[in-house]
């Protein structure tokens, strides 16, 4: 069973992300460095105060395993999502390395994807990957996402970075 936790001001979750984020499977896609933990509890009480994303651990059968952000698409620039109003974007991952290569990330993301389509109304929902994540866009393609742009960017440290633009649209 899959639940979203509210990720709250609290020490434990920052510890957490900075354990997670420590691991080179996570921060070669997130970070791109290990930051520490006044970092993390930086950059993570900073985006609770903003709220202009929401913040989630992923639970599943009763163990938080992952994270989650989502947040309202502002970059409408990439592929051709002129027909869709409500668009939002998430960005996550499995911070325990037990669960990987397993089939879970394509479950929690089927959860998620459904989960943004009923509690925030979608009618598009956008993924931007490194080009290089073969991994990640491998199940996001499970999911019903569809590669729909690349474009050159910068990672979190300011190094060429090539991206993959994906959508899915909810079939009604």
């Amino acid at each position: 069973m899959i639940k979203l936790v509210p990720f709250k001001d609290k020490e434990e979750n920052y510890e957490l992300m900075h354990r997670w984020c420590s691991q080179e499977f996570i921060y070669e896609w997130f970070e791109q460095r290990i930051l520490s933990l006044d970092e993390i509890r930086h950059k993570y009480k900073t985006k609770l105060n903003l709220m202009e994303q929401n913040l989630f651990f992923i639970h599943y059968n009763g163990e938080r395993i992952g994270y989650v952000q989502i947040y309202k698409y502002k970059n409408e620039m990439y592929g051709d999502l002129s027909n869709y109003k409500n668009i939002y974007e998430l960005d996550l991952f499995i911070g325990e390395e037990k669960y990987l290569s397993k089939g879970i990330g394509t479950v929690i993301l089927n959860f998620i994807t459904d989960y943004i389509y009923d509690a925030y109304s979608a009618d598009c929902i956008v993924l931007r990957p490194f080009k290089r994540n073969i991994r990640a866009i491998k199940c996001y393609q499970k999911c019903n996402y569809n590669i729909i742009d690349e474009y050159d960017g910068v990672d979190s440290l300011g190094r060429p970075e090539r991206y993959t633009v994906l959508r899915n649209t909810k079939n009604i």
